[in-house]
């Protein structure tokens, strides 16, 4: 690893003179540096070196870094259970975290070039910050990629222990809340039925048990709808069991979950001929998944194991992402691994079976075939099938270029090299982005290219794709004019190709093709159904040979806002398509919408409808309105959703309704109006929830995503502070955020809450969100809750050696450069904690194992604000889940505890108790 990246305890002007001697004057080789290379994993990232090392470097001295690299015994941390300022032996004390002011990484150009991790992408036309900048890094001995060291574990124990003594009054209510949460499911449930081929697939879910059950069971191909689930058990409504007739488990993730105190599944795919199923698994949080294979009929199950070449009596589990695609003969997976910052970054293709269906042992398999590596370290690959499973799509792809490449899976396997069968559909070029579906021998094309704000959508034939020259507009017919134009009115997020044949179409003409699209208009979820045929009109020759749209239909719904979106519709052949639809009052539907007639309402057939026992709709109500950003220009979207009779007793007590406000604003992902039935408790209790649809996030386009990133981020946290503000009424004329009576917004909701009965909360990036929101507003909020929360953006994004940091370079920008690294600093909340400010109670959470945000940035972040900030602000809690990642897993009764935990946290504080 790149040494000098992690010097952290010498003073400034020392260290500047130490890089300019050991730049000039050192010439180290690759040998005497072998003890610095990413490859010895037991080098902790955090090296001290002892302050004797200040001096410039000779033989001998080059010697005793080795000797050095270590963490010093005095700078070992200081754990307490008293804060000696605030003692008092009834209230619990946190535990004090030894702070070392004399700890900072560099960022910037070292002036040394050795083979460590990279300081910006070879591609960045950006130059590095020389000299390097430091940066205070107090609570770095609290990293531990290891996650061994005893010190630090200990600091997380009492870290919990601090927060169970500090909550531990709110044990009734947590169980209320749970037993709420709990009354407010089934469960005994299942997903809604799929076809595919001769069966209908399905999850099955049993009361005590934590994960389900995936099922099947057999189905007539002339059968379009899924028949009735039939009840097993005693009470016909409290039944024991869901289940259809015939039906078998294929995968039994209960009995897989009984050794494991933390699991996940990655991916599920049953092969092409229905007789395996392959699927992955995180047993620990960290997201890095093991493969197994099981033969459906007979139960019997293949661990895979890496080959090595030497078969040794050890043998190694295959690890790697998720994702798994089988070939379309049945007799092998496609899988991706990753590399050591956990970039998904090589596709494999291993052989599983014989022709003859028999599976092929270790010692026998021919070595995993390697179809595609990516050496740049700002793309990411995955790999998926058409939804006809006619051809393997491999994506390389960044936050802002893209490069797929196919395979036609229907050609048998062979023993010649699959490799040369890829085909790149276009090369990556700067800042386009693009991704394709397959429909009957063409590419529906959805990209930027040309600069444009949203995706437009294009097709070419397979086999004619000239590195996207001939990518023509996917026209209506009757108009001339493109379908989707990449315009700012409407954005494309995906679209999906469906293909009845006559005798599914009840009689009907059947056109070409059908394309189901999903996107935004009017800041509002939007589904599109679109009649493709082959132009007739344009005339002869290869410029015929393309697709137009004879018809587009936009579905409508009555509920603003609301959510919509494409079921997991696994048989193209099927007549209709399956539309996802809620709102925050209407629990989820499955709908069966006809392709060939979707507006026609007595055509369409409910599947499926979420029941929410004792829930009453007309009890609830939701709104959409906009809050007027600081700028005087941009409307920030939120979403509201309320108890009626809760907000009217409130009536005469304007800004003394409870608020929770949540946001998340990044990686231009959506926070949608869809139903919760785990919000009821707040709702039943007279809280308002509101959702802030802050720049940064998809809501209004690709457009509102590109305004909140690299060096204009800062729009996201001021949009959500303007919404806050706005709710309390705080200082709007001042603070330039719109007031009710000058805006024309809905002066219900204006000045609704105050800051003694607002709260906040955010996840990962959304907790970048709240972090960054209380340092610029601490007033503000009573409350906030940050969870797995990315608040060491400085420190993270300079250290290359993380997962997620090389390729989010293109998200928040580097700050080993000088463009970015002075505007980073402005807002890393743990850079930016207002000493002496009076803040809100905050709980913070993370999870031990989460390799998107590592378990020391909620530590750390807790240790700098109780450090920081008035004595009179709220505690601070910090909750770290000892057997988790990134989230809970899929237990979901452990979720429900999780958020129990949450919810009484917020209410305490709110004074809802």
């Amino acid at each position: 690893m790149d040494f000098l990246r992690h010097l952290r305890v010498l003073p400034t002007a020392s260290i500047l003179i130490w890089l300019t001697a050991a730049a000039i004057s050192v010439a180290w080789s690759p040998r005497q540096l072998a003890f610095l290379h990413p490859s010895h994993r037991r080098l902790p990232k955090c090296v001290h070196l002892s302050p004797s090392l200040s001096c410039p470097l000779g033989d001998a001295s080059r010697q005793s870094i080795a000797h050095h690299c270590r963490f010093l015994p005095s700078l070992t941390p200081h754990l307490s259970s008293q804060n000696s300022a605030e003692s008092n032996d009834n209230v619990p004390q946190p535990p004090v975290a030894f702070r070392n002011e004399s700890s900072f990484l560099l960022a910037g150009d070292l002036g040394i070039h050795t083979h460590g991790p990279p300081r910006q992408s070879p591609s960045s036309p950006h130059p590095l910050l020389s000299p390097p900048r430091s940066i205070p890094d107090p609570y770095a001995w609290l990293r531990d990629d290891a996650r061994t060291n005893t010190t630090v574990l200990s600091h997380l124990h009492a870290e919990n222990e601090y927060t169970r003594l500090m909550t531990q009054h709110l044990h009734s209510i947590r169980e209320t809340l749970y037993q709420e949460l709990l009354s407010g499911m089934h469960e005994t449930d299942c997903t809604t039925p799929m076809a595919d081929g001769t069966y209908w697939y399905y999850a099955r879910y049993e009361e005590g048990v934590s994960y389900p059950r995936y099922c099947r069971a057999p189905r007539k191909m002339e059968d379009l709808y899924p028949p009735a689930v039939v009840a097993v058990g005693n009470d016909p409504e409290v039944p024991s069991l869901l289940l259809l007739p015939g039906e078998e488990v294929y995968l039994d993730v209960p009995r897989i979950a009984q050794k494991e105190n933390y699991l996940a599944v990655g991916a599920i795919s049953v092969s092409p001929n229905q007789e395996y199923v392959a699927y992955s698994v995180d047993a620990t949080g960290g997201e890095i998944c093991q493969f197994h294979v099981k033969h459906i009929a007979s139960g019997k199950e293949w661990v895979l194991y890496e080959q090595d070449g030497d078969d040794g009596n050890e043998k190694t589990m295959l690890e790697g992402y998720g994702a798994i695609v089988w070939d379309e003969q049945s007799m092998g997976i496609f899988y991706v691994t990753m590399d050591e910052t956990h970039r998904p970054y090589r596709v494999y293709y291993r052989r599983l079976f014989r022709f003859d269906g028999s599976y092929i042992n270790e010692s026998e398999r021919p070595m995993d075939e390697l179809l595609l590596e990516e050496d740049d370290k700002l793309f990411s690959v995955h790999i998926e099938k058409t939804l006809d499973g006619k051809y393997l799509l491999i994506s390389c792809s960044s936050s802002e270029s893209s490069e797929v490449h196919y395979l036609d899976l229907n050609s048998r396997i062979t023993d010649g090299p699959m490799a040369s069968n890829l085909v790149c559909i276009a090369q990556r070029r700067n800042k386009v982005l693009y991704r394709v579906a397959h429909c009957k021998g063409y590419w529906l094309v959805q990209t930027n290219l040309g600069g444009l704000p949203n995706f437009s959508l294009k097709a070419c034939p397979v086999g004619e794709e000239f590195n996207g020259d001939k990518w023509k507009d996917l026209v209506l017919l009757s108009t001339g004019n493109a379908v989707f134009d990449g315009g700012h009115e409407k954005s494309l997020d995906g679209v999906r190709v469906y293909d009845p044949p006559p005798e599914n179409s009840h009689g009907l003409s059947s056109p070409f093709a059908f394309c189901v699209a999903t996107g935004r208009e009017d800041g509002l979820p939007r589904v599109w159904i679109l009649e493709l045929d082959k132009d007739e009109q344009v005339g002869s020759g290869s410029e015929s040979n393309s697709l137009v749209v004879t018809k587009i239909t936009r579905l409508e719904f009555t509920e603003t806002p609301f959510h919509a979106s494409v079921g997991d519709n696994r048989d193209p052949t099927l007549p209709y398509v399956v539309v996802e639809y809620d709102s925050l009052v209407t629990p989820l539907s499955h709908i069966a919408v006809p392709l060939s007639n979707p507006m026609e309402l007595d055509a369409r057939k409910v599947l499926k409808e979420k029941e929410v026992p004792g829930y009453e709709k007309d009890l609830y109500s939701c709104e959409r309105t906009t809050v007027k950003s600081r700028d005087g220009q941009t409307e920030i979207p939120i979403s509201v959703v309320f108890r009626r009779d809760a907000v009217s007793r409130q009536t005469g007590n304007k800004g003394g309704v409870p608020t929770h406000l949540y946001g998340y604003g990044s990686y231009g992902s959506s926070i949608e109006a869809s139903f919760r039935a785990t919000r009821l408790p707040l709702l039943n209790r007279g809280v308002v929830f509101v959702i802030a649809h802050v720049r940064g996030g998809g809501e209004m386009g690709r457009p509102w995503y590109e305004h909140a990133k690299y060096l204009s981020k800062m729009n996201s946290f001021n949009d959500f502070v303007d919404v806050a503000r706005w709710l309390t009424g705080d200082n709007v004329e001042s603070s330039g955020v719109a007031s009710a009576s000058d805006s024309g917004y809905d002066t219900d909701w204006c000045g609704i809450t105050s800051a003694s009965k607002l709260s906040c909360e955010g996840r990962s990036a959304g907790g970048l969100l709240i972090g960054a929101a209380i340092n610029q507003a601490p007033h503000l909020f009573r409350a906030a809750i940050l969870g797995v929360p990315f608040v060491d953006v400085l420190c993270t994004m300079v250290d290359s050696t993380l997962p997620l940091t090389i390729a989010e370079w293109e998200e928040w920008g580097n700050p080993n450069e000088e463009r970015y690294f002075q505007y980073i600093e402005g807002y890393s909340p743990i850079n930016n904690v207002r000493h002496g400010e009076m803040y809100p109670a905050c709980l913070l959470t993370g999870g031990l194992y989460d390799p998107r945000v590592q378990y020391w940035e909620p530590a750390k972040f807790a240790a700098e604000l109780r450090h920081g900030v008035s004595k009179d602000s709220g505690k601070v809690l910090l909750k770290i889940d000892m057997d988790a990642g990134h989230s809970s897993g899929h237990d979901r009764y452990k979720y429900l505890r999780e958020l129990s935990f949450d919810y009484a946290f917020l209410l305490d504080k709110l004074g809802l108790v």
